[in-house]
């Protein structure tokens, strides 16, 4: 493994047989520090992550990528199996392997659910299109991208969830998503780079798998999870397992619903969320904004003075595009963005035995 620290960077490339990791330096623990910081949990996620890769895409891959050609673009409607479910893996192997305790793998759930939900861009597309879309979309993100873009990572890696689950609800127990891991390196991976050679894996033949291994037909939740842009039902999944999930969004704090980033002392409005308030007046990306009722408005003042409002209240915004000044009145919105957390329970006790062997720890609950 080859890693470096920097000032600052985040990201991992997997390799056949290595991988290369930045972190930034404060990622990284200091001498005599006992607890283990939210940077550092990340960075051992990324060290799980790209070991993952050492089978999952590194040598079971998809069709296309077998072999792979560096001289054009090559894509596929499946990195949210290669990318999505090695997300998924990831922080569960820092649980499996005792690394994090079930609270704090909780909590890494919530944060991607969380962050799954406020984008808008999964009413758009589906997982599967976004795959097929990281060359011209993913990794080509403009302004507009939370409107119109998912992750596969993200999004990916709660597909993964959602699978896992349903199947081992609906076979007691009995199978689960590792079954279907270890059948796609069996018949996929574990030959690949031998002498008998190996072939990647088929779009079609993956929902095949799924059926073939689990005894179920699982299409409806390809349909809903895959092809389709609704949410997950997260929810009900998660009762069935003795796991509460409650939205503790407070509500009631006014927002404009934008995204901004400081441009020396300006306030430049970064993305803007489709159907929110600043959207409705006409605010687009990379506009300044100048005064709120009058007040300036700088880089680092804005959530202050939208403190001093209700949401319902409107107000006079005046900014910038490009040389030209707008003024406009604005009603502001609730800041509701989704604060769901996940609440264990040991009742009934059959959720409580699938948690565990989910967990593959002893898990406790959280109040």
């Amino acid at each position: 493994m080859c890693s470096s620290d920097l000032g600052d960077g985040y990201g991992g490339l997997e390799h056949r047989a290595s991988t290369a990791l930045i972190c930034a330096r404060n990622d990284l623990p200091c001498i005599g520090q006992t607890e283990m910081s939210d940077a550092y949990r990340g960075f051992l996620g990324l060290c799980s992550h790209e070991y993952f890769h050492t089978w999952n895409v590194k040598r079971i891959k998809p069709a296309v990528f077998a072999p792979y050609d560096l001289g054009v673009e090559n894509y596929t409607t499946m990195l949210w199996l290669f990318e999505g479910f090695t997300s998924y893996y990831d922080d569960l192997m820092l649980l499996r392997s005792g690394v994090i305790d079930v609270d704090a793998y909780l909590k890494l759930l919530e944060k991607t659910i969380n962050g799954v939900l406020r984008s808008g861009g999964r009413h758009k597309q589906s997982v599967a299109e976004s795959s097929f879309d990281a060359w011209t979309k993913y990794y080509r993100q403009d302004e507009n991208a939370p409107n119109a873009v998912v992750s596969y990572y993200a999004k990916g890696s709660l597909v993964a969830l959602l699978l896992d689950l349903v199947i081992r609800r609906d076979t007691n127990g009995k199978r689960s998503l590792d079954d279907v891991m270890r059948a796609l390196w069996r018949r996929y991976g574990r030959h690949f780079y031998t002498a008998n050679g190996g072939r990647g894996v088929e779009e079609r033949e993956v929902e095949a798998l799924f059926d073939e291994v689990t005894g179920l037909s699982l299409k409806p939740v390809f349909d809903l999870a895959v092809r389709g842009t609704r949410d997950l039902p997260l929810s009900a999944v998660f009762a069935g397992f003795g796991i509460e999930m409650n939205d503790r969004r407070k509500g009631g704090k006014a927002s404009l619903n934008v995204r901004t980033q400081r441009d020396g002392s300006e306030c430049k409005l970064a993305s803007v969320h489709e159907s929110g308030p600043a959207h409705q007046v006409g605010l687009s990306a990379g506009d300044v904004l100048v005064a709120i009722d009058g007040l300036r408005v700088t880089a680092g003042n804005l959530d202050g003075l939208l403190e001093r409002y209700q949401p319902g209240d409107t107000v006079e915004i005046h900014a910038f595009r490009r040389d030209e000044l707008m003024q406009m009145n604005l009603t502001l919105a609730d800041d509701a963005a989704p604060q769901f957390t996940l609440v264990t329970h040991e009742k009934p006790v059959a959720g409580a035995r699938l948690r565990s062997a989910w967990l593959k720890a002893v898990a406790r609950s959280r109040h």
